[in-house]
């Protein structure tokens, strides 16, 4: 650390990482940019050059050379494993984008690997940083709603064009982002594209955050459409005391339209419903009342900067992992039981023993 700032390295260079981590990291007066990495030297120069990054190069390892107190990892799904390993052993607290890896075993590993070197592993899930969503995840642990009983989301979002290699739209000017996703990243199945790793995730790992659940069975369908992924998938889970959970996600609502993102959380005392796209939280309490927020301002609802500058905070000793890696390796873990559960038709055990 630099006194009172962090010296962060960013590996990835393109779509998110331009459109979210750099902006938000390089407007941040606690980080300090010291360089940047990608496989494309001439995407790694232009990006540095914009957010003022200092160095930038074609091999992470040579960013890792650096000694940043930090990493932030914004890379394709299927890259992210090797990719934090070398910076968790290179002595860097890391921030990598979701999912944290593809492989349950190798988010086994990574947890394993930083919390013996003593690091700090955040997972980029900006929907736990919301002011609806912490208080609810702290009334619940509180015993607000009671025993948790049912949960239930539907993620309906817009990727279809993603999984079928077009990509364009999401490197237009307006977007924000400097270059557009590369084709294969979310339309190849190798890759680790599709509605599950690339959505999914998101809803799955916000109602384990909320809830504290922990699922020991899945069954689950998923259909392809007119791609090589999954497209829209359902999926069922049940815990080892009985609770249950369901989750719908689709990625044919038209970009031109209004995504739906919900959650409804029943316990024996109570239940909550949160609407992330609207920015809204409603409590009902078991003896007829209802406690509604105040709505959340359109900037709040989604904070696209947060999981970057928290790796910063963390570092600097100001705030402490929200979105922990023992979080990202649930998600992970029951992915995976998803994706097996649809492939073959069977209800999926799992051996999940993470601590969130």
């Amino acid at each position: 650390m630099a006194g009172d700032r962090s010296r962060i390295g960013v590996i990835g260079t393109g779509w998110w990482a331009t459109f979210a981590h750099l902006p938000g990291l390089a407007a941040y007066p606690a980080a300090e940019l010291i360089g940047v990495a990608d496989l494309d030297r001439a995407k790694a120069e232009q990006a540095a050059a914009r957010f003022g990054a200092g160095r930038a190069f074609d091999d992470h390892r040579a960013l890792l050379d650096l000694k940043p107190d930090g990493v932030v990892i914004a890379t394709p799904h299927d890259t992210h494993y090797a990719l934090v390993r070398d910076a968790l052993l290179a002595g860097c607290d890391v921030m990598v984008e979701k999912p944290m890896v593809i492989d349950p075993a190798h988010g086994r590993e990574l947890v394993a690997l930083a919390r013996e070197r003593g690091r700090h592993l955040h997972i980029g899930y900006p929907y736990p940083y919301t002011r609806h969503n912490r208080l609810l995840r702290d009334l619940i642990e509180a015993g607000e709603l009671g025993d948790i009983l049912l949960c239930s989301s539907l993620f309906a979002t817009s990727p279809h064009e993603l999984y079928k290699g077009i990509t364009a739209f999401a490197g237009e000017p307006g977007a924000g982002a400097m270059w557009a996703p590369g084709t294969d990243t979310y339309s190849d199945p190798a890759r680790g594209g599709g509605q599950m790793l690339t959505q999914v995730t998101h809803s799955a790992s916000l109602l384990f955050f909320l809830t504290g659940l922990r699922p020991a069975a899945v069954h689950a369908f998923t259909d392809p459409y007119d791609t090589r992924v999954d497209v829209w998938d359902t999926i069922n889970f049940q815990t080892a005391t009985g609770a249950a959970g369901s989750l719908a996600s689709t990625g044919t609502v038209p970009r031109a339209q209004r995504v739906i993102e919900e959650y409804r959380i029943f316990g024996s005392a109570g239940h909550a419903l949160v609407d992330t796209t609207r920015g809204t939280l409603a409590i009902y309490a078991a003896d007829g009342t209802v406690r509604e927020e105040p709505p959340l301002s359109e900037a709040d609802r989604y904070l696209l900067f947060q999981p970057a500058r928290q790796l910063v905070d963390t570092i600097l000793g100001t705030s402490p992992v929200l979105v922990s890696g023992e979080l990202g390796l649930l998600t992970v873990e029951f992915l995976a039981a998803a994706l097996e559960a649809a492939r073959t038709g069977r209800v999926v055990h799992l051996p999940i023993a993470a601590t969130v």
